[in-house]
């Protein structure tokens, strides 16, 4: 923060300024305080829903907070005058604004971490689950740190920074006797016009363009070609371009001996030049993610029940030259048979790739889409069979349980879909018996199939193995397979998920995907 207190009116002197600019300082600060507290608690209110929870409401609250703290000391630096002390002000700068910028950056990396788990979804699904040991070599802890998501690296590299940029804070502020004359080893005594000028300010500015110049432009950089529905890129875009004139102008208008700044620094302290980009950072991670909570209320779409299959394969085929020059005919004309029920169960049965690449790269649900193809793929491969085998039984077991923990289970996959408690608790106790191994089985020392004839791996892609595929009798014994399987399990097992998914699907995300087809914005 470090204003530069200059007279005639921030003069430094021990008297406050009650003046009308100063009322008006302090009333700003109180009404926008209850402003963003009304904000953040509707926004906590609607913590459960998709826009707010792929946010991280733990982070945006600590970023919103920090930020805050730091621009309410900054309206009252006027108001206060001299009683503001410098080294108060050098511990603010030091802290509080690094650390609202640091969880304010990682606020945005989260919408990159989404868009590369997604990514990873739409190639395969497994991939996110699949975990490497890790190795304390250089080459085993980097490649952990690359196995980080984007938003953890941001959040561990916060830690670390705020860490290293609090010893140079520590070293200065109790060596130099800018801040203290009874003791010190290093620099002048002055007065508090001068305290604001030392090159003991320097660190924290450096910290702060770290996060602002280097770390926000390189976000910017990696999401330029996400478009989601959320519009939470553009969110991010716009809260990083706000934060950036911040530093540059505290600097300019905090050592300049220009006429014309000096003179506004008389009734505007140069951290004030922070504030603008502080109330749009903090709004844009409040204001985008409420109104998408408020919208986000299941639409319910009219069945057409005298759809047919014939009308919806027309319907889905329609020419994108007719939907361009008559939107809202097309819209009025075809949305409703293309926004039935039955639409989107003919998409899961035969063209649900479509919808798995948009939702990856639109609306970061893909997991939904994912969770009924797979679904459907189960029950096709071992619904058709008329007898099951104590070998196909065992095999079709191991592949219910590796889409289990890779798509529904919160512990163990990346990104579980949302169904309901009571359905998640019934699958957990289908596969209890089952134990998840994210990691892949150590070359050195083989395990023999009967020790981990109860383990599934996201390394084995048993998916796509045929079900006539054969059995060591030996390590597949009848009465382990027993002892494994449970008596009630079928290859209905998710007909409750897959039910409550659909029902998800079809009130959120197919009106959304339908509306971009007709629209000829259905493609990535």
């Amino acid at each position: 923060m470090a204003p530069v207190l200059v007279s005639r009116l921030l003069d430094g002197q021990r008297h406050p300024n009650f003046d009308s600019l100063g009322i008006l300082y302090v009333t700003v600060a109180i009404l926008y305080t209850i402003i963003l507290s009304g904000e953040l608690y509707l926004l906590y209110r609607r913590r459960s829903t998709f826009s707010v929870r792929i946010r991280n409401i733990k982070v945006v609250f600590a970023a919103v907070s920090m930020l805050h703290i730091y621009l309410v000391l900054v309206l009252l630096v006027y108001p206060q005058n001299g009683n503001f002390p410098c080294a108060a002000e050098f511990w603010i700068m030091s802290v509080f604004l690094p650390s609202g910028m640091a969880f304010f950056q990682a606020c945005n990396a989260r919408v990159l971490s989404a868009y590369e788990s997604q990514r990873r979804l739409q190639r395969n699904f497994l991939e996110g689950a699949r975990k490497t040991r890790l190795s304390f070599s250089p080459r085993g802890l980097w490649q952990a740190w690359t196995d980080l998501s984007a938003a953890t690296q941001v959040l561990v590299g916060t830690v670390v920074g705020l860490f290293l940029s609090f010893i140079p804070a520590v070293v200065l502020f109790f060596g130099s006797r800018r801040f203290h004359s009874s003791y010190g080893f290093f620099g002048p005594m002055v007065d508090e016009l001068a305290c604001r000028r030392g090159a003991e300010w320097i660190p924290s500015i450096l910290v702060q363009l770290f996060w602002t110049a280097l770390i926000g432009p390189w976000i910017l950089w990696r999401i330029r070609r996400v478009n989601d529905v959320h519009y939470w890129a553009w969110q991010t875009r716009l809260a990083i371009i706000a934060g950036l004139p911040g530093t540059p102008l505290w600097m300019a208008f905090t050592y300049s001996k220009v006429t014309q700044m000096i003179s506004i620094n008389r009734y505007l302290a140069p951290a004030g030049w922070f504030i603008p980009s502080l109330i749009v950072c903090q709004q844009v991670l409040i204001i985008i993610p409420l109104r998408e909570a408020f919208k986000s209320q299941p639409r319910r779409t009219s069945v057409s029940s005298t759809t047919t299959t014939e009308s919806l394969r027309t319907s889905m085929s329609l020419s994108p030259t007719v939907s361009k020059k008559s939107p809202n005919v097309v819209l009025n004309k075809e949305l409703k048979p293309k926004a039935s029920m039955q639409a989107l169960e003919f998409t899961i049965e035969h063209r649900i790739e479509g919808l798995i690449a948009w939702t990856a790269a639109r609306e970061f649900t893909a997991e939904n889409s994912i969770f009924l193809r797979e679904v459907r793929n189960f029950k096709k491969k071992w619904g058709s069979l008329q007898t099951v085998t104590t070998a196909q039984r065992r095999q079709m077991f191991t592949e219910a349980s590796l889409i289990f923990f890779t798509l529904i289970n919160p512990f163990t996959a990346e990104t579980p879909i949302n169904i309901e408690y009571k359905i998640f608790k019934i699958l957990q106790r289908t596969f209890s018996t089952v134990e998840f191994d994210p990691y892949p089985a150590r070359s050195s020392t083989p395990e023999s199939p009967s020790a981990r004839e109860n383990v599934v791996c996201p390394w084995e892609d048993v998916l796509d193995r045929p079900t006539s595929i054969g059995s060591d009798t030996s390590a597949l014994s009848t009465a382990s397979t027993k002892s494994i399987v449970p008596s009630e399990f079928t290859e209905t097992v998710f007909d409750a998920a897959f039910e409550s998914i659909k029902y998800l699907v079809f009130t959120n995300t197919w009106p959304r995907y339908v509306e971009a087809e007709l629209t000829g914005q259905g493609s990535p």
